[in-house]
């Protein structure tokens, strides 16, 4: 298994269907036993995206024998792996789903998702008979201080989050692998879709 292949493979997937504009997202894997991790190196055309567009960072975010810029948003990256020993790659998303549906609900919030099939797309999911919350957090730009409140929300509300939501800002999610994590983007997109067109047709 290549996973710096696979996880290119997964970032121009995302940045062909449109969910990867002006160079934002980013993106993370780590290699099972290890601390630290790669993070998607900042300002980068994610079409143009390559393996060598990683750099490693230790546990608290900070480059390993590298000088070049990892993301703004890597302490979020060290706070998932941090939570989630089983995760190995970590997937950030800008799409206008998520940027609009996150400030429609923001006051929420949260935003909270049953009875859709698709919901058994996340690991761990076997039947469309459940209810998820995905929060919302402000998007204050201060990621210190972000990281610190969702691992405090974590460990008091939710010790299995799937994903997060940054109001007006992006959408997070993760998995054990590559492939799950990918397919986590995909469930959340698909849902955010589904609530949008409920709101359009209740107006």
């Amino acid at each position: 298994m290549n996973q710096r292949a696979d996880i290119v493979k997964a970032i121009h997937f995302l940045h062909q269907k449109g969910w990867a504009p002006a160079t934002s997202s980013n993106y993370s894997f780590r290699e099972s036993g290890q601390s630290n991790f790669y993070v998607s190196q900042s300002g980068m055309d994610k079409g143009d995206f390559g393996e060598a567009h990683f750099l490693e960072v230790d546990a608290d975010g900070n480059p390993v024998n590298d000088s070049r810029k990892p993301s703004a948003e890597t302490l979020l990256h060290c706070a998932v792996y941090q939570l989630f020993p089983a995760v190995h790659c970590v997937l950030h998303t800008h799409t206008v789903l998520n940027t609009v549906v996150s400030q429609v609900f923001q006051e929420k919030g949260c935003l909270e998702l049953q009875d859709y099939e698709i919901l058994k797309g996340f690991s761990g999911i076997k039947t469309h008979e459940v209810s998820i919350k995905i929060p919302i957090f402000a998007n204050t730009q201060d990621i210190n201080a972000l990281s610190i409140e969702l691992v405090d929300f974590v460990r008091k509300n939710d010790p299995e989050l799937r994903a997060f939501l940054i109001a007006g800002h992006g959408m997070y999610t993760w998995g054990a692998t590559v492939a799950d994590a990918k397919r986590h983007v995909e469930v959340v997109e698909f849902l955010l879709e589904c609530e949008y067109l409920k709101l359009k047709l209740k107006a």
